[in-house]
């Protein structure tokens, strides 16, 4: 049975943005690290805040989550992707996705993506409408 939510629009710095409440597991902090994450249809792969990415894992909690290496946009070397768990608060849902870190921009003070969904990675499982900018609304059959 198709499962339907409705992820309203956060105003940052006079954008409006469809910012969905994550957590991630974090073995460095032995607790699960809630995150938000925007769902873009432009990106083909799903990366997350390096930050975020030093503050929950170091090298030996990753060495077994290696999915494979890709290259983002333009840069000239590869960067390595690991199956990392996370669970999505609005869908209930644990889903384990491959991210690779980067450094991206801050949208604001205190409310910025930490993760960045791609098409390949998030959007493979659901469909997605967005209501202008006032709400998002994802469809999925099964998570």
């Amino acid at each position: 049975m198709p499962r339907e939510i409705e992820v309203p629009f956060v105003k940052v710095n006079d954008t409006y943005l469809p910012l969905l409440k994550v957590e991630m597991e974090c073995p460095k902090l032995g607790s699960d690290y809630l995150i938000y994450a925007l769902p873009d249809t432009g990106s083909r792969f799903s990366i997350i805040r390096n930050d975020t990415f030093l503050r929950c894992f170091d090298e030996s909690s990753l060495k077994s989550r290696l999915v494979d290496k890709v290259i983002i946009s333009n840069l000239l070397t590869p960067k390595e992707r690991y199956n990392i768990k996370f669970r999505f608060i609005e869908f209930n849902e644990m889903l384990q996705i491959p991210v690779t870190s980067l450094d991206f921009v801050n949208l604001g003070e205190g409310i910025y993506p930490s993760l960045i969904l791609g098409r390949e990675d998030f959007f493979s499982r659901t469909m997605i409408c967005f209501d202008r900018n006032i709400r998002l609304i994802i469809k999925a059959n099964d998570l």
